[in-house]
């Protein structure tokens, strides 16, 4: 026991004297403790023939307590003063976190009881709930006050809980007391802080947002060097697109220190929201008196989406004093905000949307890994694979790290990739291969109720893009393939998307999709088609959940102010919001074959003249599966082909078909 722990142990004693239970086992523990630590004979209290206190009467506990109470005095008097490590380090985080006397005094009794088995002992021996009689008696704080404290000193990071005799130091505390060696205030900030963020980019890497790059470290700089209080920067978007790495370059770029919130505890325990939101507001007691510094909260998915608190359940007020008191500027990074509080996205100073990434940009990141990770690949190899999987630099760099350590090629990084994107995505079919050929298509083909030939022709013509067209129909009556020739002839991109693209289980992913599609779009001026459309166009009035109507209202929206194709397929037209179809420059019905078309068809996908079937029922689709069929077989004959096609037919449950002729 060093000399400070010997004066609380001493100072303690004297105040408490009169709260122990004198016959408490406990108390005989600290009472012998008492005399061999500081070499009191027992002679000079009352002793019976078996050594033991005589204490069964007031008379006798009085005169044991004024006893000890003079020895105790007389111990005082010889115990230097001068501070030791303990009391010294002490001192400091009481600086550091700016504490009063009562929140000193409860934070000294929370730690001395975990640095000295003997003071847990001492506070047993007074109470059941030794914390409130310590805390009424010896530092003469009253119930209210001290709920207060507790709730401070939790807040401040300095214990782990705010439950009367339950307090507990928080561990990360603890580290400093274990360490003599740590003796001035800057080695314990750089404890309790952690290392400094810095980023493994470079501004090249965000060419693409260069402009807002530029805005964020203005109001950075400017929010540090006037002290503006409630400055919240927030960076949302997808997964991958380089959120948290850009909110470090950008501290970075400003030259001012950023320090993370934890995702973890101790001994690699995950780190729940209270956890979270503690960690944050002791780094914002800290740094609010650094020159200079911010804060970024990464995945922030983690409080915001649930509400915010500081005990319990959601609180606004507890969320407006995070945001708009707090001292230093906090850069918060989510991947989704549509169930977000409102609240919160009032109070963002700014916002950085982080879209999914242009081919161009993509390239530049397939490069700088590869180049990074020292793995090289032939360029066209590379521009095959940026447009074949469009995943995230982490990605890129495990498959290298895997390729290189199974000394692997080419073909073997491209299997790495594509192994881990299929459990990234959740696809089974994650590569982009399907390339339409304009050279196999044939119009004629298409029976629809509008001259699609003719409408080509005409949107060529008048030059503008601002066009939607709904294409519903049977199955395989060729809508979407007539829409990549319509961009062909067009000569514009396509961006096609499936529901499984779009529709997430995640509430607000479903809308992110949906508005991350058309941005994609206008981005590369291309053609946006949605196949299955009438997975996220349902009739909101049959809605039985909320989601379903915002999936309608974000497709709507976009469908208003879009400025380039937009097209959609379905096979159940009527089960399509009536507002969507009001909203189709277009709407076109893709129908069966006529008999005319069969003919044609039988000369398209088999070169077979003068065919002459009857066949009703049949699509472009149905082709296709017989051609694929008869190649496996080796077949040829027009009349087996003719089986075959049937065959398709039957399997149909088409209301158009019920009544046809050999059905």
């Amino acid at each position: 026991m060093n000399n400070f722990e010997k004066r609380l142990f001493l100072d303690y004693l004297y105040v408490l004297i009169n709260e122990f239970d004198l016959k408490n086992y406990s108390f005989g523990e600290v009472f012998d403790f008492f005399c061999d630590e500081f070499r009191v004979s027992k002679k000079e209290f009352k002793i019976d023939e078996y050594g033991e206190l005589l204490l069964d009467n007031v008379v006798l506990r009085n005169e044991f307590k004024r006893t000890l109470k003079t020895i105790i005095k007389q111990l005082q008097e010889r115990i230097p003063k001068k501070n030791t490590i303990l009391e010294h380090q002490l001192l400091l985080l009481k600086d550091i976190f700016k504490l009063d006397e009562d929140e000193y005094g409860v934070f000294t009794y929370c730690v001395i009881q975990e640095v000295n088995n003997i003071f847990k002992e001492l506070f047993e021996s007074i109470n059941r709930d030794p914390f409130a009689k310590f805390a009424q008696v010896y530092l003469k704080i009253r119930y209210n006050r001290r709920r207060r404290i507790t709730e401070s000193l939790y807040l401040k990071n300095l214990t782990d809980s705010t439950r009367g005799s339950d307090i507990n130091i928080n561990p990360e505390i603890l580290t400093i007391f274990d360490n003599p060696k740590c003796k001035t205030s800057n080695q314990i900030i750089n404890i309790l802080l952690g290392k400094s963020e810095k980023s493994n980019l470079t501004l090249n890497d965000y060419k693409h947002i260069e402009n807002e790059r530029i805005k964020v470290v203005n109001i950075l700089k400017s929010a540090v060097e006037q002290k503006k209080k409630g400055v919240n920067i927030l960076l949302y978007g997808h997964v991958g697109t380089g959120k948290t790495e850009f909110a470090k370059l950008i501290a970075n770029t400003a030259k001012i220190p950023m320090y993370a919130v934890k995702t973890e505890k101790e001994n690699f325990k995950e780190a729940d929201r209270e956890y979270r939101l503690v960690d944050l507001y002791s780094k914002q007691d800290i740094l609010s008196r650094a020159d200079k510094s911010c804060i970024l909260f990464d995945e922030a998915e983690d409080v915001m989406n649930r509400g915010f608190s500081c005990f319990g359940s959601a609180s606004k007020g507890y969320l407006n004093k995070i945001l708009e008191e707090t001292p230093v500027p906090v850069i918060w990074t989510t991947n989704n905000i549509y169930d977000v509080d409102p609240a919160f996205l009032r109070r963002m100073s700014y916002a950085i949307e982080f879209e999914k990434l242009s081919d161009s940009v993509r390239l530049h990141i397939w490069n700088r890994v590869l180049k990074k990770n020292k793995f090289k690949v032939k360029k066209s190899k590379i521009e095959e694979l940026n447009k074949a999987y469009d995943i995230s630099p982490s990605i890129i760099s495990n498959a290298v790290q895997m390729t290189k350590l199974t000394s692997g090629d080419e073909k073997d990084f491209e299997g790495y990739i594509e192994n881990i994107t299929k459990v990234v995505y959740k696809k089974k079919n994650i590569k982009n291969t399907k390339t339409f050929d304009v050279k196999n298509y044939n119009i004629s083909l298409v029976n629809s109720d509008l001259d699609v030939d003719d409408l080509e022709k005409k949107i060529k013509s008048c030059g503008k893009l601002n066009f939607s067209i709904c294409m519903y129909g049977e199955p395989g009556t060729g809508k979407s393939e007539y829409s990549k020739y319509l961009a062909d002839k067009l000569g514009i991109e396509v961006i096609q998307k499936r529901a499984s693209d779009l529709i997430s289980k995640w509430v607000g992913e479903t809308e992110q999709n949906i508005a991350s599609a058309f941005k994609e779009a206008k981005d590369k001026k291309a053609m946006l088609i949605f196949d299955e459309a009438d997975s996220f166009l349902q009739n909101r009035a049959n809605a039985q959940h909320s989601w379903e109507v915002s999936q309608v209202n974000e497709m709507l929206t976009w469908m208003e102010s879009h400025e380039y194709p937009f097209i959609c397929t379905t096979n159940l037209l009527d089960t399509l919001d009536e507002a969507s179809l009001r909203r189709f420059t277009f709407k076109i019905k893709f129908d069966f074959m006529n008999n005319e078309q069969v003919n044609l068809a039988i000369k398209h996908f088999f070169n077979i003249s003068n065919a002459n079937l009857n066949i009703k029922g049949l699509t472009t689709g149905d082709f296709a599966t017989v051609k694929k069929k008869a190649d496996f077989l080796n077949i040829t004959d027009l009349a087996e082909l003719s089986k075959m096609l049937q065959a398709e037919v039957k399997l149909k449950q088409s209301k158009e078909l019920k009544n046809a002729v050999g059905f």
